[in-house]
Protein backbone atom coordinates (compact mmCIF):
# COMPACT_ATOMS: atom_id res chain seq x y z
CA UNK A 1 0.00 0.00 0.00
CA UNK A 2 2.64 2.47 0.93
CA UNK A 3 4.47 1.72 -2.32
CA UNK A 4 1.14 2.44 -4.30
CA UNK A 5 0.41 5.43 -2.22
CA UNK A 6 4.52 6.79 -3.06
CA UNK A 7 3.92 5.88 -6.96
CA UNK A 8 0.22 7.96 -7.38
CA UNK A 9 2.11 10.93 -5.06
CA UNK A 10 4.87 10.74 -7.94
CA UNK A 11 2.92 11.04 -10.53
CA UNK A 12 0.68 13.83 -8.89
CA UNK A 13 4.07 16.14 -8.70
CA UNK A 14 4.60 16.77 -12.42
CA UNK A 15 1.04 17.84 -12.82
CA UNK A 16 1.07 19.96 -10.33
CA UNK A 17 4.82 21.63 -11.69
CA UNK A 18 3.46 22.10 -15.03
CA UNK A 19 -0.06 23.99 -13.75
CA UNK A 20 1.89 26.59 -11.79
CA UNK A 21 4.40 26.91 -14.81
CA UNK A 22 1.59 27.11 -17.48
CA UNK A 23 -0.47 30.38 -15.65
CA UNK A 24 -0.96 32.80 -18.29
CA UNK A 25 -0.26 36.68 -17.39
CA UNK A 26 -2.09 38.82 -19.47
CA UNK A 27 -0.03 42.09 -18.47
CA UNK A 28 1.20 43.90 -21.28
CA UNK A 29 3.34 46.85 -20.21
CA UNK A 30 5.03 49.71 -22.07
CA UNK A 31 8.04 50.95 -19.72
CA UNK A 32 9.56 54.21 -21.08
CA UNK A 33 11.85 56.62 -18.84
CA UNK A 34 8.07 57.72 -17.64
CA UNK A 35 7.41 54.35 -16.57
CA UNK A 36 4.19 52.01 -17.03
CA UNK A 37 2.37 53.98 -19.67
CA UNK A 38 0.07 50.74 -20.58
CA UNK A 39 -2.95 52.66 -19.26
CA UNK A 40 -2.54 55.58 -21.36
CA UNK A 41 -2.09 53.76 -24.49
CA UNK A 42 -5.31 51.34 -23.68
CA UNK A 43 -7.33 54.40 -23.64
CA UNK A 44 -5.87 55.99 -26.63
CA UNK A 45 -6.23 52.81 -28.49
CA UNK A 46 -9.72 52.58 -27.54
CA UNK A 47 -10.52 56.22 -29.17
CA UNK A 48 -8.92 55.48 -32.45
CA UNK A 49 -11.09 52.22 -32.34
CA UNK A 50 -14.18 54.47 -32.03
CA UNK A 51 -13.04 57.28 -34.39
CA UNK A 52 -12.42 54.45 -36.90
CA UNK A 53 -16.03 52.85 -36.42
CA UNK A 54 -17.09 56.47 -36.80
CA UNK A 55 -18.51 57.13 -33.20
CA UNK A 56 -16.95 60.37 -32.81
CA UNK A 57 -19.20 61.25 -29.99
CA UNK A 58 -18.09 58.51 -27.79
CA UNK A 59 -14.24 58.43 -29.00
CA UNK A 60 -14.63 62.74 -28.01
CA UNK A 61 -15.70 61.10 -24.21
CA UNK A 62 -13.32 58.63 -23.84
CA UNK A 63 -10.32 60.98 -25.54
CA UNK A 64 -11.32 63.15 -22.44
CA UNK A 65 -10.66 60.12 -20.29
CA UNK A 66 -7.24 60.22 -21.65
CA UNK A 67 -6.76 64.23 -21.21
CA UNK A 68 -7.99 63.90 -18.03
CA UNK A 69 -5.78 61.14 -16.85
CA UNK A 70 -2.56 62.39 -18.45
CA UNK A 71 -3.45 65.71 -16.69
CA UNK A 72 -3.75 64.32 -13.43
CA UNK A 73 -0.18 62.73 -14.17
CA UNK A 74 1.31 65.99 -15.41
CA UNK A 75 3.78 66.66 -12.90
CA UNK A 76 5.13 63.22 -11.81
CA UNK A 77 5.51 62.34 -15.77
CA UNK A 78 7.19 65.91 -16.15
CA UNK A 79 9.67 65.42 -13.31
CA UNK A 80 11.10 61.82 -14.77
CA UNK A 81 11.75 63.35 -18.19
CA UNK A 82 10.94 66.84 -19.34
CA UNK A 83 11.68 66.21 -22.91
CA UNK A 84 9.69 62.86 -23.14
CA UNK A 85 6.95 64.25 -21.05
CA UNK A 86 6.79 67.02 -23.72
CA UNK A 87 6.49 65.06 -26.35
CA UNK A 88 3.33 63.19 -25.45
CA UNK A 89 1.95 66.31 -24.50
CA UNK A 90 2.19 67.84 -27.71
CA UNK A 91 1.29 64.36 -29.65
CA UNK A 92 -1.85 64.83 -26.93
CA UNK A 93 -3.16 68.17 -27.62
CA UNK A 94 -3.27 67.75 -30.98
CA UNK A 95 -4.94 64.45 -30.89
CA UNK A 96 -7.71 65.68 -28.35
CA UNK A 97 -8.21 68.67 -31.13
CA UNK A 98 -8.49 66.53 -33.70
CA UNK A 99 -11.14 64.74 -32.01
CA UNK A 100 -13.33 67.32 -29.78
CA UNK A 101 -13.46 69.69 -32.65
CA UNK A 102 -17.03 70.80 -34.21
CA UNK A 103 -16.88 69.29 -36.92
CA UNK A 104 -14.46 66.68 -36.86
CA UNK A 105 -12.51 64.64 -39.93
CA UNK A 106 -12.41 61.20 -39.01
CA UNK A 107 -9.51 60.54 -40.99
CA UNK A 108 -7.56 63.56 -39.42
CA UNK A 109 -8.54 62.32 -35.81
CA UNK A 110 -7.38 58.77 -37.07
CA UNK A 111 -3.80 60.05 -37.49
CA UNK A 112 -3.64 62.33 -35.05
CA UNK A 113 -4.14 59.55 -32.10
CA UNK A 114 -2.16 57.04 -33.79
CA UNK A 115 0.62 59.92 -33.50
CA UNK A 116 -0.37 59.90 -30.08
CA UNK A 117 -0.18 56.20 -29.35
CA UNK A 118 3.12 56.15 -31.28
CA UNK A 119 4.71 59.12 -28.82
CA UNK A 120 3.69 57.34 -25.97
CA UNK A 121 5.04 53.88 -27.01
CA UNK A 122 8.07 55.49 -28.27
CA UNK A 123 8.35 59.70 -26.87
CA UNK A 124 11.28 60.24 -28.73
CA UNK A 125 12.48 64.47 -28.78
CA UNK A 126 11.32 65.86 -32.42
CA UNK A 127 13.78 67.72 -34.00
CA UNK A 128 14.10 70.98 -36.18
CA UNK A 129 13.39 70.51 -40.08
CA UNK A 130 14.99 73.60 -41.49
CA UNK A 131 18.25 75.39 -40.23
CA UNK A 132 20.94 74.40 -38.41
CA UNK A 133 21.03 73.48 -34.69
CA UNK A 134 20.26 76.11 -32.78
CA UNK A 135 22.57 75.70 -29.44
CA UNK A 136 20.03 75.35 -26.02
CA UNK A 137 22.65 74.76 -23.40
CA UNK A 138 25.43 76.38 -22.46
CA UNK A 139 29.08 74.69 -22.07
CA UNK A 140 28.29 72.96 -18.83
CA UNK A 141 25.19 71.43 -20.33
CA UNK A 142 22.42 73.62 -18.47
CA UNK A 143 19.66 75.21 -20.29
CA UNK A 144 19.94 78.12 -21.50
CA UNK A 145 17.74 81.25 -20.39
CA UNK A 146 14.52 80.62 -22.33
CA UNK A 147 14.05 84.51 -22.47
CA UNK A 148 17.32 84.92 -24.35
CA UNK A 149 15.85 82.21 -27.50
CA UNK A 150 12.37 84.24 -26.88
CA UNK A 151 14.63 87.66 -27.71
CA UNK A 152 16.29 86.13 -30.35
CA UNK A 153 12.37 84.54 -31.91
CA UNK A 154 11.49 88.14 -31.75
CA UNK A 155 14.09 89.63 -33.28
CA UNK A 156 14.51 87.43 -36.18
CA UNK A 157 10.33 87.46 -36.95
CA UNK A 158 11.33 91.07 -36.96
CA UNK A 159 14.27 91.53 -39.17
CA UNK A 160 12.66 88.42 -41.64
CA UNK A 161 9.38 87.25 -40.83
CA UNK A 162 8.79 83.48 -41.85
CA UNK A 163 7.51 82.44 -44.70
CA UNK A 164 4.02 81.79 -45.11
CA UNK A 165 3.60 78.09 -45.10
CA UNK A 166 5.67 78.23 -41.53
CA UNK A 167 3.90 81.04 -39.73
CA UNK A 168 1.10 79.23 -38.46
CA UNK A 169 3.95 76.94 -36.83
CA UNK A 170 6.66 79.45 -36.30
CA UNK A 171 3.39 80.89 -33.81
CA UNK A 172 2.36 77.96 -32.46
CA UNK A 173 6.55 76.62 -31.40
CA UNK A 174 6.89 80.35 -29.88
CA UNK A 175 3.57 80.16 -27.58
CA UNK A 176 4.07 76.62 -26.38
CA UNK A 177 8.00 78.28 -25.42
CA UNK A 178 6.72 81.39 -24.39
CA UNK A 179 3.87 79.03 -21.68
CA UNK A 180 7.04 76.69 -20.59
CA UNK A 181 9.40 80.05 -20.53
CA UNK A 182 6.74 81.20 -17.53
CA UNK A 183 6.78 77.78 -15.86
CA UNK A 184 10.34 78.13 -15.78
CA UNK A 185 11.01 74.80 -17.87
CA UNK A 186 14.19 76.40 -19.65
CA UNK A 187 14.86 73.23 -21.11
CA UNK A 188 11.47 72.36 -22.91
CA UNK A 189 11.02 75.89 -23.85
CA UNK A 190 14.80 76.03 -24.93
CA UNK A 191 13.28 73.44 -27.78
CA UNK A 192 10.43 75.13 -28.70
CA UNK A 193 12.28 78.47 -29.49
CA UNK A 194 15.09 76.54 -31.44
CA UNK A 195 12.37 74.78 -33.52
CA UNK A 196 11.06 78.31 -33.91
CA UNK A 197 14.37 79.28 -35.36
CA UNK A 198 15.30 76.49 -37.16
CA UNK A 199 12.32 77.24 -39.43
CA UNK A 200 13.38 80.44 -39.64
CA UNK A 201 16.18 79.00 -41.38
CA UNK A 202 18.63 80.07 -38.50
Amino acid sequence: MKRILFTLAYLALPITVVAAVAVPSYASTTVTELGDLSSLIAVATDTLGLVKAGDMAAAASRITDFESSWDANAAKLRALSSDKWGVIDDASDKAISAVRTSNPVPADAAAAVEALIASLENPSTPTATKGTATAVADANGRPLPCEDLLAAVRTTIAATPPAAADQAKVDELQGKGIERCNADDDKRADDFFAQALNLMGK
